[in-house]
């Protein structure tokens, strides 16, 4: 079909595509810059509570620890309590290695420890040192790996941030897409409100001079001024109209106010794209983050679940430790002939009674896994059903398009003719105001009409990360 929409130039305006404007957008508009921001919160969040289950090391100094105090002692001589003053003073540090073992649920904690310690009193001075290192195994038994669950919670976490980021640039897009259309829509009936201005000049160019030889009224030639006021009327609303969309445009894609815009289109032809409602409808399940989230909802009512059900389980908690320790008064001495230490505890904890807490638990935590389930299954059919709709509707609009296309084709060969009846004076200023005003119409229906058409394929886009009229996926990175 012939091209209804024609791109709109203006001396010392810079000329912008969609694509121009939404790679700015993307770029520096604050709805960008806001999503990259809380792409990064997320990110960081998400990361944070992943490697909250990796090993951690630290390392602490006692540089010094010193405390005077009274101490009680039992006299030897008398055997009666006495109170001496008493220094400490130590200095040394420790250092502790933990491993959670994610697949095992267990954690090693490895510690080193080496201590100096100066005791005093009135008549005793004592310095030793102290080295000690020793790992330690704990292992939980038959309860469930609630290692593994926080873990697989934080992915779930992180998958949806990422996702979110994604459906924030696609609403951006789709408000670009959007705001772009509306805007290059009131540029184009400015131009359209000038052109119905110069028609209805030249009209009442026509009928003054009808009028001043006798051929016409003078109702009809008054009927054109008031016409004509109308038309400037109409274009100065235009013109207000187009200042105003435009700042709102350049706001949203981050361009300074002072910046002389005008939106062209680099195809100006239409044609209709045929789109299938099960591909749509497959795109959308594949990337809308309401759905995932309300899938991810399932596998986390499912992880809570399993938690609740283990808490009053038969649970046994293995200990094994190992080490390695001395002291002496001289620290050279501190790292030979080692002692070794070693210790092991199991531990097993059999429930009896709770009053049956436990069971409303479980009870609580199943019904909010079915809800997750019917949540889910609900956010599918409204995907389908939504789909549905827009896809449907976008072809409404491209035959609204077509018919009023064709309106307008008419519109415009009716009032050629109607000019040129009115020159040789067949009809009157009556018929040719009426042709007029039926010009405008189809003119500016035509163009609501493409815009309407080009602003749900836009939605589309948006729904399901999928460009219909490339028949490729949206991608998140502009």
């Amino acid at each position: 079909m012939a091209g209804i929409l024609t791109t709109m130039s203006a001396f010392g305006q810079r000329q912008m595509t969609l694509q121009e404007c939404l790679r700015i957008a993307f770029d520096q508009s604050y709805t960008a810059r806001s999503a990259r921001e809380q792409l990064r919160t997320s990110e960081a969040s998400a990361q944070a509570a992943r490697r909250a289950l990796f090993s951690t090391v630290d390392l602490t100094f006692e540089a010094p620890s010193y405390d005077r105090t009274l101490q009680s002692q039992i006299n030897p001589d008398t055997k009666l309590k006495v109170f001496v003053p008493l220094e400490n003073l130590q200095w040394g540090g420790s250092l502790n290695i933990r491993q959670p073992l994610i697949w095992t649920n267990s954690t090693v904690t490895l510690s080193g420890q080496v201590y100096r310690w100066d005791q005093r009193s009135d008549d005793y001075f004592s310095r030793d040192f102290f080295g000690n290192m020793v790992i330690e195994l704990s292992q939980p038994l038959l309860v469930p790996n609630t290692q593994r669950i926080n873990y697989r919670r934080a992915e779930l976490d992180f998958e949806e941030a990422k996702s979110e980021y994604r459906r924030a640039t696609l609403d951006l897009r789709y408000s670009v897409t959007e705001a772009f259309y509306r805007t290059y829509s009131t540029q184009e009936q400015l131009r359209i409100q000038r052109d119905r201005v110069s028609q209805q000049e030249e009209s009442y160019t026509t009928a003054m001079r009808k009028y001043r030889s006798g051929l016409i009224a003078e109702v009809d030639a008054l009927q054109f001024e008031v016409d004509l006021a109308a038309a400037r009327n109409d274009l100065l609303s235009a013109e207000n109209s187009s200042i105003s969309r435009s700042n709102n445009f350049k706001l949203l894609i981050g361009l300074p106010l002072a910046d002389s815009v005008a939106l062209a289109l680099t195809d100006t032809t239409f044609q209709a794209i045929t789109i299938p409602v099960e591909n749509a409808i497959s795109e959308a399940k594949k990337t809308r983050v309401d759905l995932q989230r309300a899938v991810n909802n399932i596998e986390r009512g499912t992880l809570s679940l399993e938690e609740v059900d283990g808490q009053r389980a038969i649970r046994g908690d293995l200990t094994m430790r190992y080490g390695l320790n001395n002291d002496d008064k001289i620290l050279k001495n501190l790292f030979s002939n080692y002692r070794d230490t070693r210790g092991a505890v199991l531990r097993v904890t059999v429930p009896i009674f709770d009053w049956g807490r436990h069971a409303q638990d479980v009870e609580a935590a199943e019904a909010r896994l079915r809800a997750a389930e019917y949540t889910a299954r609900n956010v599918e059919l409204t995907i389908e059903q939504e789909i549905t709709d827009l896809v449907r509707g976008i072809s409404s609009a491209a035959e609204r398009v077509r018919v009023l296309f064709k309106s307008r084709l008419v519109a415009e060969q009716a009032y050629d003719i109607n000019t040129r009846r009115y020159d040789v004076g067949t009809i009157g200023s009556i018929e040719l105001s009426q042709s007029q005003t039926r010009l405008l119409q189809a003119r500016l229906s035509a163009l609501d009409a493409l815009i309407d058409y080009n602003v749900a394929l836009a939605d589309i886009t948006r729904r399901t990360a999928f460009d219909f009229r490339l028949r490729a996926p949206v991608g998140s990175d502009e």
